[in-house]
Parts: C-alpha cells; structure tokens; sequence
C-alpha cells in the first residue's frame, strides 16, 4: 500500500513541473505575439502579467508605475 503512494508522488512531481514549464512557455509565446503584434504601447504590461498576478497586485503595481512616471515627469 504505502508503495503506490510512494509511486504516485513520483509520478506527480515530474507531472507538476511539466505543466508550469508549458504554462511558462505559452506565457512566453503570448508575450512574443503581443510584442510583434505592436501592442507595447497601448497596455501597460504584456498579457502574462494579469496571469500571474491577482487584481490587486495589478492595481498596487499600475499605481506604483504610474507615480514614478509622474515623478520622472515633474522632475524634467
């Protein structure tokens, strides 16, 4: 009994890493696109950002961005 549990976890462990590596790669593929595509300049952040973070990071990051902008600005 406690062998299966041992060979579930091993079969588990790699199985887990495969899918953050593929998530890691569509990420990637989806940052590329949105790059080419030219949308750099109409979005703060590339696609994987709203993926990787909660709302509220988003929105505690965009203001943290936004203030040092004004901070560059106000500075020239």
């Amino acid at each position: 009994m406690w062998i299966m549990v041992i060979a579930k976890k091993c079969i588990n462990i790699p199985k887990k890493i495969i899918h953050k590596i593929i998530f890691k790669i569509k990420l990637w593929e989806m940052d590329t696109l949105w790059d080419y595509m030219g949308c750099r300049c109409w979005s703060m952040f590339p696609p994987s950002f709203y993926y990787t973070h909660t709302e509220e990071e988003i929105e505690q990051i965009t203001k943290e961005v936004i203030e040092e902008c004004k901070k560059i600005i106000d500075e020239s």
